[in-house]
Parts: structure tokens; sequence; C-alpha cells
């Protein structure tokens, strides 16, 4: 067959080549709304279109291709298949080749099509008919022999696919206070105060929130707790909302993080449950089934002081190179450690989580911030990452810090300059922090 013959790229088409259809009724469709979990066939297809266009994976994606072809239609037609990616090599998309859609949008045939559509980042024409469509979902690839390794990349490719076709790209903002978790005598949350106070950052100069991490106490409150705290961050305005999704269990972590998919929230961020693991091979299995499940991108975990795992350069490498993992929150004083990986990793976000050592942490290449300490002194923090007399500032913040330390005692896995916030107590004095922010 030619590549670029429409005849026989036709034959390919055999269920569909001899439907009519009004030419006039065709129209273009965003190529992102065919990810979806109903049709995750079209993934294999892709990394099949992806190794035969790259030339790398070859023999593992083919076989991967071979395997769902058998199980779904009981033959393997490759030779056809390459003709299509041939053709759309050498003429991209072929608009008399619509994509045959039903009316609720949902593909009834032409999924090879789609897969170099996604490779090839075209938007596909689609002429829709009235008939039911068919489903290759999840379970469909789970009930066919498919690897939990198989299945994972898979899910992993969609929802990478999914945030890279997406219209919103996501574009985190430098500072993220570590927002504190404020619960009533009833042990749910105190909306009115959680408002106030995220309002108090904002007009201080915060419009991100980092909520459900160590200063919210979020690894040890309730689901419904932790849904009601994204739903009213997401509630105020002008606020871009990174949830840490971190448990004392992995089941209660990937339950969390499919109601997080639906939300808004711009990107998810995770310690690992380092009381059930502790050495580096499960962590990084427990980040690629985190990063393959979400649907958001995620953001890594280096805290030795909590975990105990003091991972090395080599090692946080390895993990930010996993597909869906978009930077770091490093909470560790080494900051040549710090300094390595921001000279020698592009393109991912390193938020610094040491307070007192915040002015290094940007001086060894970290592109931001989250702490507790911004609850209380914003402003000093805002002026220490936006560059305005940041050594005077950090030495304020270091002053305030100091103060705080010798008046409450330390929590472990808790900030302890809000040790009031976090647990069903009053506020910190405000005279005592109207002082403290005067300094």
């Amino acid at each position: 067959m030619d590549f670029s013959n429409k005849e026989d790229l036709a034959k390919i088409d055999s269920k569909w080549k001899n439907i009519e259809f009004d030419s006039n009724k065709i129209y273009e469709k965003k190529i992102r709304d065919f990810i979806t979990d109903e049709h995750v066939d079209i993934m294999v297809k892709y990394l099949y279109v992806k190794a035969y266009v790259e030339k790398e994976n070859y023999d593992k994606y083919k076989k991967m291709y071979k395997k769902m072809q058998l199980k779904r239609v009981g033959y393997l037609d490759i030779d056809s298949f390459n003709i299509i990616i041939e053709s759309f090599m050498k003429n991209g998309y072929l608009k008399e080749f619509p994509i045959p859609i039903n009316k609720k949008g949902k593909i009834l045939n032409g999924s090879h099509r789609l897969s170099c559509c996604l490779y090839f980042n075209i938007n596909p024409y689609v002429v829709e008919f009235d008939e039911e469509d068919h489903t290759y979902d999840l379970e469909w690839f789970k009930n066919n022999d498919f690897s939990l390794e198989e299945i994972n990349e898979i899910i992993s490719v969609k929802n990478g696919l999914y945030i890279q076709y997406s219209e919103k790209k996501v574009d985190l903002n430098n500072v993220y206070a570590a927002m504190i978790s404020p619960i009533n005598e009833e042990g749910i949350l105190a909306i009115d105060r959680f408002t106030k106070h995220a309002n108090f950052l904002k007009e201080n100069g915060i419009k991100g929130l980092f909520i459900c991490g160590n200063t919210g106490n979020g690894i040890n409150l309730s689901i419904d707790v932790k849904k009601s705290i994204v739903q009213t961050a997401l509630s105020l305005k002008d606020f871009s909302v990174i949830c840490h999704v971190g448990a004392n269990t992995e089941k209660e972590i990937f339950d969390f993080v499919n109601y997080i998919n639906e939300t808004d929230v711009v990107c998810i961020a995770c310690m690992p449950p380092y009381k059930i693991m502790n050495d580096f091979e499960s962590i990084k299995r427990f980040y690629e089934q985190l990063a393959a499940l979400s649907k958001k991108p995620v953001l890594m975990y280096h805290i030795p002081a909590i975990t105990g795992i003091d991972l090395c350069y080599s090692q946080i490498v390895e993990l930010l190179n996993i597909n869906n993992i978009i930077g770091i929150k490093f909470t560790d004083s080494n900051l040549e450690k710090l300094n390595l990986i921001a000279k020698n990793v592009e393109n991912k976000y390193i938020f610094f989580g040491k307070d007192d050592l915040l002015y290094d942490g940007l001086t060894n290449g970290a592109t931001g911030g989250i702490g507790g300490c911004y609850n209380l002194f914003p402003s000093f923090v805002c002026n220490i990452i936006n560059g305005n007399n940041p050594i005077e500032n950090q030495e304020k913040l270091n002053f305030c810090i100091k103060k705080l330390r010798s008046i409450y005692p330390k929590i472990p896995g808790g900030e302890f300059v809000l040790k009031s916030l976090m647990l069903k107590k009053e506020m910190l004095d405000d005279d005592f922090l109207a002082e403290l922010r005067r300094f």
C-alpha cells in the first residue's frame, strides 16, 4: 500500500468507509475531549505510535499493542496501523476521513487515527452518528491479563496527556502558606476562622494556600474534614491551592487523590506514609503509583527530619523524573544538595521548606517557598522571596521564630508556632502576634 494513497487508507477503515455522511456536518473537536477513562485503549496505541516514530522501546509497545488487539478483536493488522502513522507523518490529518462519534461525543471507531492525533498534537475532525459506543476501560484491561505495571503505565500516560492538553497549564505561585486547619469543638472545620485567616494572608501578599500539610495536621484529619478544607479553600477568590494528600496508609491517600482529581486544586503534594515504607524502592513505587493515579501534577517530598529518610541527590533526581512529578518540597538544611538539584534538574519547581533558611534556600536555587511561619509573618516572607531587602527581612523572620520557640514547645510533625491553631484551642493571642508583626 502507498502511504499517501487515500484509497488504500480508506480500505483500512473498513467498518465505516461505506457509511454515508454529510460532509457539511464534519467539524473539528479538541483532542483533549478523547482522553477519558472509558477508552484507555487509545493510550496503548499512543505508546505504539510513539515507539514507532521515535524508534525507542518498539518491541515492548508492539507486544503490548498486539496483546490488546488479540483480546479486543482477535487478530493483529499492524501493517495497516503503520500505514496510518506514516500517512500522518507525511500528510497530517485528512479531513475526508472523519472520526465517527455518537451524540454524546464518544468515539465509535477510528481509535488508531485518534492515537496519532494525540502523538502529533492534532485536533481530529469528527462526524456524529446515532449509535451506542463501546468501552475499553481499566476494568477491561484488568480482566484481560494486563499486569499491574502495564496498567499503571497506561494510567500514567493518560493523566500525563490530560495535563499536557489542558487549556490551563499549571503555573504555580512562588509563595504558599502551609495553611492552618482551625477545628472547632464539634471536630469540624471552623470555616469562618479559616476564611478570615486566608484573607489576612491575601492582604499581606500571599495568594497561595498549601492545605492539609503538616502545619494543618492533615495526616491526622478525617477525609470529611479534609474535603471541607478543600471546598473552603477553593471557594475563596484569587488563591492558587495545592493540596497535600498524605495520610497514614496508601489507601487513604489514593482515595483522597480520587476526590481531588475532580476538583480545581492546581497541584497535589505528598509525603509518603513513612511509617510503613522506609526504603527507596518502596518510596519510588509509591510515587509512581501516585503520579499515575493523579490527574493533577505532583510535588514530591523531601523532609528527613520527619520521615527519617535522607534521600541522596541521585535518588531525588530519579523521583523527579517520574512522569507527572513537576517538582519537590525540599525541607532540608543541606543547601549543597539543594544547589546540586537546582543546577542539574530542568523545568521543575523547587519549593524550600525551612523557614529560618529561606533566603539561603532561594540563593541556592529554590524557585519558591512553602512554610508554616508564613501564616504569622507573610510580609517578611514575601519580601524575602520577592527580593525586597531579603537579608533584613530574613533577620526579622528569624528573630520572631526564635522568640516563639522560647514560648511554645515544639510539636513533632507540626509547626511549633501554630500549636493553638492546629489543635482545638483559641487563636494565638492577637496582641502578642501584632507585637511580633510590628518588630
